[in-house]
């Protein structure tokens, strides 16, 4: 994208960022707030401007984007109320599933979510919500509910934490933190709730870089870190990424990191989670780089950052079908995570591959590392499997039983390192699998729609001129017997 363009959308980004969140007359106004440092409960409260002319229902999430798999948020929800616009409340009924069910005339509700036993419930680390000592970390949607056909709206929240606490949201990222209430907006339910709030005394929030786009660090340690060291491979990460893919479509982006005390054996620690505009890393207290972490250490937490930004591209902003529109009561069963996570962890690899002394050896390292590996170590029953059966099955498993996991992001990892080969051949090396990523971002959000895997082959030959057929369709085809 030419300098000059790139910086009028960023411009048009920022300028939109930092607009005052006035309230709109379609906008769905949130609340949140953790009014008491030391509580187990925060309080949301949820409006819209005109009484539901018929009764609609209250959901909960129970699926994340990217999750694959479930988690039931709403076990942690208490006190719902609804109110009318004079003022009267109701106890909403519970519905089958994740559901309230909401009386014609409402025009806001309110209820509570238990962080605390939250975290307490939900073994991964990625998956929850958490308050600790003067600390309390959110994902939007773990505790953000949506009125049923509301969620395409946009969104304006307040989040509001205890008196002096600073108080950060990745939907509007400020620094220095104000220890004051944020107001801000996200364009629909999706982008609230991809979001994620920090606050309290041992947050850390760090501006690490205003360009390509301002990016900023939010942390949380109960062990020993070196935040600069991992300020800047962050940076390296993200500027490295940018460039690989060529645009940047956010104002702004966050990484999120919490060094966590395990609070039973059983919690587990160590995954990573993207979003949008963010995203957030849960390791050990005894994970964070230090003084005495090698080169090896900084090698592999700069491609863990590198993998998960590639992810706002791949497959945040070009994508299967299942991944948006979100199903956000039931896992989606999806047919490209192969794509997915393959796709976006080997542009990760190719992002940071110039920058190595040997760019070629770097390439077939990871590839033997992050790749191969796995697929030579996978179960038989597995390796039968052809890709998009596979892609099903870790839909809801992809953690839970992470050979699945493993197995079809290293799949589709080997596919577009196989792709990315031809492309190069049939074009004496003029094009790369970069140009066909780069063109399916702008595709999607152009056509705004999914693209099924009949058509990834007819989409990479419009980006590059080369026949990547009967590639796909050999990495689609169960592994051979060995």
């Amino acid at each position: 994208m030419a300098a000059g363009r790139l910086a009028g959308i960023l411009t048009l980004l920022a300028v939109a960022a930092a607009a005052p969140a006035q309230p709109s007359p379609s906008e769905i106004e949130y609340r949140f707030r953790y009014p008491q440092a030391g509580s187990a409960t925060a309080a949301v409260d949820i409006a819209w401007p005109t009484p539901l002319p018929e009764p609609r229902s209250l959901v909960m999430p129970r699926a994340i984007p990217m999750g694959y798999g479930e988690q039931r948020y709403d076990a942690f929800v208490t006190d719902v109320r609804a109110f009318t616009a004079d003022g009267q409340s109701t106890t909403p009924e519970r519905e089958e599933g994740p559901r309230w069910r909401l009386s014609a005339g409402a025009t806001r509700v309110t209820y509570l979510v238990n962080l605390q036993q939250m975290e307490r419930r939900i073994l991964a680390a990625s998956d929850q919500s958490r308050v600790r000592d003067r600390y309390l970390g959110a994902l939007g949607y773990s505790v953000f509910a949506f009125v049923d056909g509301h969620e395409n709206g946009p969104a304006r929240l307040r989040v509001e934490g205890p008196p002096g606490w600073p108080v950060f949201s990745t939907l509007a990222p400020t620094w220095p933190v104000v220890s004051a209430p944020v107001d801000t907006r996200a364009p629909d339910y999706y982008a609230l709730a991809d979001s994620q709030i920090v606050m309290g005394p041992r947050a850390t929030v760090r501006r690490l870089a205003e360009s390509p786009a301002p990016l900023y660090l939010a942390a949380y340690a109960e062990g020993a870190v070196d935040l600069d060291r991992v300020g800047r491979l962050a940076t390296t990460a993200f500027q490295r990424v940018t460039e690989y893919f060529g645009s940047v479509p956010f104002a702004h982006y966050t990484v999120h990191q919490e060094l966590l005390t395990p609070i039973t054996p059983q919690h587990e620690y160590g995954m990573s989670m993207e979003h949008l505009s963010s995203s957030t890393y849960y390791l050990a207290a005894s994970a964070g780089l230090t003084s005495s972490s090698t080169p090896e250490d900084d090698a592999r937490v700069l491609y863990n950052f590198a993998h998960h930004v590639a992810h706002a591209w791949v497959p945040k902003r070009a994508y299967g079908h299942g991944y948006f529109p979100f199903q956000w009561e039931l896992a989606p069963v999806l047919d490209s995570i192969w794509f997915a996570e393959g796709f976006g962890q080997y542009a990760a690899i190719m992002a940071l591959a110039p920058s190595a002394p040997d760019p070629s050896a770097f390439r077939e390292g990871m590839l033997n590392r992050r790749f191969r590996a796995n697929v030579n170590s996978a179960p038989a029953f597995l390796r039968r499997l052809p890709l998009v059966d596979l892609s099903r099955v870790a839909s809801t498993r992809y953690a839970e039983d992470f050979r699945t996991g493993r197995l079809v992001f290293s799949r589709g990892g080997l596919m577009a390192a196989a792709i990315d080969d031809r492309i190069r051949r049939e074009t004496n090396g003029g094009k790369s699998l970069r140009d066909a990523l780069r063109f399916m971002v702008e595709w999607t959000t152009r056509e705004r729609r999914a693209f099924s895997n009949a058509e990834l082959a007819g989409l990479i030959r419009q980006a590059t001129g080369a026949d990547t057929t009967a590639v796909i369709d050999e990495w689609l085809r169960p592994l051979p017997e060995r």
